[in-house]
């Protein structure tokens, strides 16, 4: 059972908070109530859990050493010995195979999504994420390809917009979380590597703040999205975004709490305010 339950832990399901990216495209189009759209994109919802919790037990495997450095991550189960890296291994090749055949139970073009996030993903952990600012535009590509794959298998239409959007809003997470590495890490030597420094990557956190909003905003007037819903009213939940925006960058930049954004979101009552806020709008907006 011990064994198990670090399998568990290893595959972080409380990270599968991420790929609620890949619903966006189904929640924005309308379409929540079509049978079709919503089994596919349920499933490619489930591919990428399984396909992240791959990445995160092949990373751990590589890490180990470095993660028992740090004050939180010394306590992942192959950095404090729960678990063998050769089972951790084992247990990724694993779902990586499920991730593929779950996909493949939409339509190849999620298979493809798929597919080019291990990819991108193990290049990743050969080396990539060495690389000062690549790392964290990989990271941010896996949420994009999260909304592609959600609009794939739910056979419904993306515009650019939306893709900008997740794509800066997963970089200006990805950031944060650099942000708070450096606050908290105890090796001199691993920061020198990370090639960051707090203040630059401060300046560009709030650059990204405001061209998450702009994107968002773009989207909710966009000629495509008033269309579609016959109204301009997506754009009573811009201030919901707007506060989660701020809220996000106080805690990076006053608490140094940027080192876990799906801890954060759940954990602080503004920030899953601002969530609840603006699920509850367009909820109201897109369904009423």
């Amino acid at each position: 059972m011990a064994v198990v339950a670090a399998l568990i832990e290893l595959a972080r399901p409380g990270q599968w908070i991420k790929n609620g990216f890949v619903l966006l495209p189904l929640f924005f189009a309308h379409a929540l109530f079509d049978h079709a759209a919503l089994v596919g994109a349920v499933l490619a919802t489930l591919a990428f859990c399984l396909a992240a919790s791959a990445v995160y037990a092949y990373n751990d495997t590589r890490d180990a050493e470095r993660d028992r450095l740090h004050p939180d991550k010394l306590q992942r189960p192959v950095a404090r010995g729960a678990i063998t890296p050769k089972s951790a291994l084992g247990f990724s090749a694993l779902l990586c195979v499920a991730a593929l055949l779950v996909a493949a139970s939409t339509n190849i073009g999620v298979v493809a999504v798929i597919a080019i996030y291990l990819t991108l993903q193990l290049a990743y952990s050969q080396g990539l994420k060495r690389i000062a600012w690549l790392d964290v535009g990989i990271v941010a590509s896996g949420f994009a390809l999260r909304i592609l794959a959600g609009g794939l298998a739910a056979n419904v239409p993306l515009t650019p917009w939306i893709l900008a959007m997740g794509f800066l809003l997963a970089l200006m997470l990805a950031l944060g979380k650099r942000h708070g590495d450096l606050i908290h890490v105890t090796d001199p030597g691993a920061r020198a590597v990370a090639g960051y420094d707090v203040t630059t990557i401060e300046w560009v956190l709030a650059a990204l703040a405001g061209a998450v909003f702009v994107a968002y905003v773009f989207y909710a007037i966009s000629p495509e999205v008033v269309a579609r819903h016959g109204h301009r009213a997506l754009a009573w939940s811009t201030p919901w975004v707007a506060l989660g925006v701020l809220r996000y960058l106080f805690l990076v930049f006053k608490r140094g709490a940027g080192g876990d954004p799906s801890r954060l979101a759940i954990r602080d009552p503004f920030l899953l305010g601002a969530t609840l806020g603006w699920l509850i709008t367009l909820t109201y907006v897109l369904y009423r």
